[in-house]
């Protein structure tokens, strides 16, 4: 008949639908794994929220004699109640959808219907061995939550509680809030007004649970009809829960539980925030932190800007400092009212520091946890960099930067920002040698070597650095003006003397009055011509040492002219020696 299938076609059209069906029922296997992983990590995720929620209870609980928790704290406990009534709830209904019937009268006797064992095959070093897995794949009816929240279009007594509880939970939770707001208000105030003060326990904590309320109503959103995706109206218990796998259900009912625990970690927080100080963003400043103290120009910054907090009402259970110079082992603790005060939650330096250079801050702060009560140290490890105050302007002669040779110059060196006792100075064209107060420049001996460049490396934020001293001429130091010293008086240029002080006198040069380096002249050796008498050479410093000197001079009449030439003298400072220090040639005349 025509319109009507034949058996072959009906055949065809069967094994067709079947095929369908088993791709379905494949594709639906790994969106039901899918979903038990999903159920997991949510059962995860809500275990590390209770177990930082149950230290804060059990930090509020402990504190609910403290004038600034005596009131908070009981509404806090009952938030807990409140909550821990609909999660337990939920995980009832949770156990009758995975446990077999019945197993749920004998607690020690619950046998998971989706649990089984598994075969892990092994794999490299690993034997093969067995697990207890979760078919989630298997949880695939509805039939479970269907008979117990619906009865046709009629909700079942445990499907009407739900809603209920649904419905109920956040307007208990709001409640509470602001119960905890009005009630904090109105007793401080009226404390305030009995007593005529308000000290630091009567101040009025400044609660904002705006956050955790605005989650609160977002999370447990309640509409009677939701509209699904044909467009149709539904009831919200069966939007949500008809018709829908096990698994699927499982995991909202999870949902539902991590959300509950999430607001609670939010009340917590914000109470806790509020009493202690600590959450508000506007407790917090922008910082600069800097890897090393001290930055030159055309030198990278790398300084980074963070957030942190300084809090005034913090304060450390203990605080432990010291202080050494860098690179040394020995260290000074700080003593708290001589080095240090604590000043509205600053730790607050007052040391003087008698010499520069760069120092090490170490040690810790250390502050009980508010939640866990445990103490936990905060390590300190900070530099300071100590440079000499400048006492008078440093003005230098461009054309005056000179070294003399066969001597110790004296040369004040420092960089600033550079601990003195990090600077050594070197020079290609002489030497420097380490002298009372500073350092002494000695230019080589070599008359071809006419200057000093000087470089300076010095310690630098821990790091050595090459800095450019500049160059420096150098030059033969002015010669010394001769004379005969005889005891303590001396006889100078174009000066009369006795031929007795003349033989006994001692040869000797005295530096130009205008000359400011100390050393001591000591002459070596010298030429004598007294009269129309031949030069004679003369060893030492003075004339008695040589008999034809002493001879042609006690020969000569009053008015004789003696003539003194190529003086050689040592030039001698500490024992620093130049041994071809030059004496000007002179003249006496004989008494």
């Amino acid at each position: 008949m025509a319109g009507k299938l034949d058996s072959r076609q009906k055949m065809i059209n069967m094994m067709y639908l079947v095929f369908i069906a088993m791709l379905a029922l494949n594709i639906g296997k790994e969106v039901l794994a899918t979903l038990g992983v999903l159920n997991n990590d949510l059962e995860s995720s809500m275990q590390e929220l209770e177990e930082d929620s149950r230290a804060r209870y059990e930090l509020i609980e402990a504190s609910s004699k403290d004038p600034n928790f005596v009131l908070v704290a009981p509404q806090v406990l009952e938030i807990k109640k409140e909550a821990d009534k609909f999660y337990d709830f939920i995980q009832k209904i949770k156990d009758t959808l995975v446990y077999e019937e019945g197993a749920l009268l004998d607690k020690n006797n619950k046998e998971n219907k989706y649990l089984d064992e598994v075969i892990v095959k092994a794999d490299g070093d690993e034997p093969e061995k067995t697990e207890m897995k979760m078919k989630y794949q298997n949880m695939d009816n509805s039939l479970a939550l269907d008979k117990l929240f619906f009865d046709k279009d009629v909700l079942m007594p445990k499907g009407q509680a739900f809603v209920n509880r649904y419905k109920a939970f956040p307007i208990s939770i709001n409640n509470v809030l602001t119960d905890i707001e009005l009630k904090e208000t109105e007793f401080k105030v009226a404390k305030t007004a009995l007593d005529g003060s308000k000290g630091k326990n009567d101040r009025i904590i400044p609660y904002d649970f705006s956050s955790p309320m605005q989650n609160l109503n977002s999370r447990f959103a309640y509409s009677e009809k939701i509209v699904n995706s044909e467009g149709t109206r539904q009831d919200f218990l069966k939007y949500n829960f008809y018709g829908f796998p096990v698994v699927a259900s499982l995991a909202k009912l999870t949902k539902i539980q991590a959300d509950i625990r999430y607001i609670e970690n939010k009340v917590l927080t914000e109470v806790l925030t509020a009493i202690l100080g600590g959450g508000s963003i506007t407790s917090f400043q922008a910082l600069l932190v800097t890897k090393k103290p001290v930055f030159y120009t055309n030198e990278t910054v790398d300084a980074a800007v963070v957030m942190g907090k300084k809090d005034k009402s913090f304060k450390p259970n203990a605080i432990d400092l010291f202080i050494s110079r860098e690179g040394s082992e020995q260290k000074t603790s700080l003593i708290e009212g001589t080095d240090y005060k604590f000043f509205e939650g600053e730790v607050v330096l007052s040391r003087k520091f008698s010499s520069a250079g760069t120092y090490d801050l170490s040690g810790s702060l250390t502050k009980n946890n508010p939640l866990t009560q445990e103490p936990e140290s905060i390590p300190v490890n900070q530099k300071i960099v100590i440079i000499n105050e400048p006492n008078s302007a440093v003005v230098s002669a461009d054309n005056m930067k000179v070294f003399y040779r066969g001597l110790r110059n004296p040369t004040s060196i420092s960089i600033p920002g550079v601990a003195s006792n990090t600077i050594s100075p070197s020079s290609s064209g002489g030497k420097f040698v380490k002298v009372k107060g500073g350092w002494g420049a000695v230019p080589s001996s070599d008359p071809k070597i006419t200057s000093m460049k000087v470089n300076v490396v010095g310690k630098l934020n821990g790091v050595n650095k090459s800095f450019n001293g500049g160059v420096f001429r150098i030059k033969e130091p002015p010669p010394g003006e001769g004379s005969v010293k005889v005891n303590d008086s001396y006889t100078r240029n174009t000066e009369e003397i006795t031929s007795k002080y003349l033989i006994n006198g001692i040869l000797t040069g005295e530096k130009p009055s205008d000359f400011d380096y100390d050393f001591q002249i000591i002459v070596t050796s010298f030429d004598i011509k007294v009269g129309q008498a031949p030069v004679v050479s003369v060893k030492g410093n003075t004339p008695r040492t040589n008999s034809q000197a002493t001879a042609n001079i006690k020969s000569r009449s009053s008015g004789t002219i003696i003539r003194f030439s190529n003086v050689k003298a040592q030039a001698k400072d500490g024992d620093f020696v130049n041994p071809n220090y030059i004496v000007e040639d002179f003249i006496v005349v004989l008494k």
